[in-house]
């Protein structure tokens, strides 16, 4: 079975978050509306309970959005790759090439 594997430098690990603002001027559109935005964030658990968010400027959004689907083509393949491997080991032909 042949898997194609994402290259290693485009991977990004976390969630793109969509984020709007409210900037608390007064009679600004903001308050009464969704806020100002969309601006895009990357955002990554560190640790249980400890997240880091990186600000997207507009012309990256697309390659971390790609980035991310890339890092979670990966780990799909790694699963299947393991699922296929515990199987070779249940029927005793482990292969050590």
């Amino acid at each position: 079975m042949a898997f194609r594997l994402p290259d290693a430098e485009h991977l990004l690990r976390g969630s793109l978050v969509k984020r709007y603002k409210k900037c608390g001027r007064m009679g600004c559109h903001c308050a009464d509306d969704i806020g100002h935005g969309p601006a895009y964030y990357l955002s990554v658990t560190l640790a249980p309970g400890k997240t880091r968010s990186y600000y997207v400027p507009p012309q990256l959004k697309s390659r971390v959005s790609r980035y991310l689907r890339n890092h979670r083509k990966l780990r799909e393949l790694v699963k299947e790759i393991t699922e296929l491997n515990q199987e070779l080991l249940a029927q005793g032909v482990l292969d050590d090439d």
